[in-house]
């Protein structure tokens, strides 16, 4: 059963009740990084938990587009809010398959360092949950910052090899 979460936009980022921020530094330039968020199918070899991510909607994919993700048990319909190539990737989550969340949006930014050979990713989560699942919030947050950290730390690994 899909759970409806309410629509949120970007500013949803400054006003959610539980705010994630990790960054990390990826020696490669924001070119060669912008595929692991781009391309659905990339997620998965890449993000801690992930086991399915793939585009319901038709391509060529974009603001609009819609995507279905399984982590670990949550399921969960997307859409994608912002698809700035080489730039910025978000999306809002629509529905899920567990019915303790109220909204949720991610951000991701890429911004060129050292001279444009390396890319800083700065990856955001907005959560709001219902009001009775709201004492897990500590919980949750524990666990999305930990799950966003390992992720980073494989996306560089993911970047680096030869034959994705």
């Amino acid at each position: 059963m899909a759970y409806a979460l309410r629509p949120e936009d970007l500013s949803f980022m400054d006003t959610a009740p539980i705010q994630i921020r990790e960054e990390a530094t990826i020696a490669a330039p924001p070119d060669q990084v912008w595929p692991a968020f781009a391309d659905a199918a990339a997620w998965p070899s890449w993000f801690s938990g992930m086991k399915d991510a793939h585009y319901t909607s038709g391509s060529p994919f974009g603001v609009d587009s819609t995507r279905a993700v399984k982590v670990a048990t949550l399921k969960v319909n997307e859409t994608i809010l912002v698809f700035d190539e080489n730039e910025r990737f978000a999306f809002r989550v629509d529905d899920a398959n567990v019915p303790a969340l109220a909204a949720m949006v991610e951000l991701i930014t890429l911004e060129p360092s050292g001279g444009g050979a390396d890319t800083i990713v700065v990856y955001r989560q907005a959560v709001e949950l219902k009001t009775w699942a709201r004492l897990f919030a500590p919980i949750m947050h524990r666990q999305l910052r930990g799950a966003l950290r390992s992720s980073l730390v494989t996306l560089a690994d993911w970047v680096a090899a030869p034959s994705r």
